[in-house]
């Protein structure tokens, strides 16, 4: 899977599916009675959600760890902590926006776009 997998479901499904047909299959198999399907189904298109805003505060905890672990290792115990020169926040930002940028997230957004599926379109199976 990457980063432009779409994925489909209702408005309250936690796990989504892959395609369209899997929804379609799911609600009809929760379903006691075809007639208790509110058709046409409401299928909502899914995307990974972008983390791509998180890369500043992915930067600044990370140098913020780097720098507490050395000066618990490396400065004088009884002075102040080690403030991050430009250089460090630049490389933290370097650093925190390829991990963002390659990140696969497992949470999903909705896109907006809604598909309709009525009883005729669902075909297969439903009768």
């Amino acid at each position: 899977m990457n980063k432009g997998d779409k994925f489909y479901g209702l408005d309250d499904w936690e796990r989504l599916e892959t395609d369209i047909e899997g929804v379609v299959d799911r609600v009809v198999g929760d379903s006691n009675s075809l007639d208790d399907i509110d058709w046409p189904i409401r299928i909502l298109v899914f995307r990974r959600m972008d983390v791509s805003r998180m890369a500043e505060a992915v930067a600044k905890e990370a140098l913020n760890d780097a720098l507490e672990r050395l000066d618990e290792e490396h400065s004088n115990p009884d002075g102040t902590d080690t403030e991050p020169t430009e250089k460090m926040q630049e490389a933290a930002r370097v650093f925190a926006a390829a991990v963002v940028e390659d990140y696969v997230s497992w949470a999903c957004e909705p896109t907006g776009e809604v598909i309709e599926c009525t009883r005729e379109e669902a075909g297969g199976g439903v009768q």
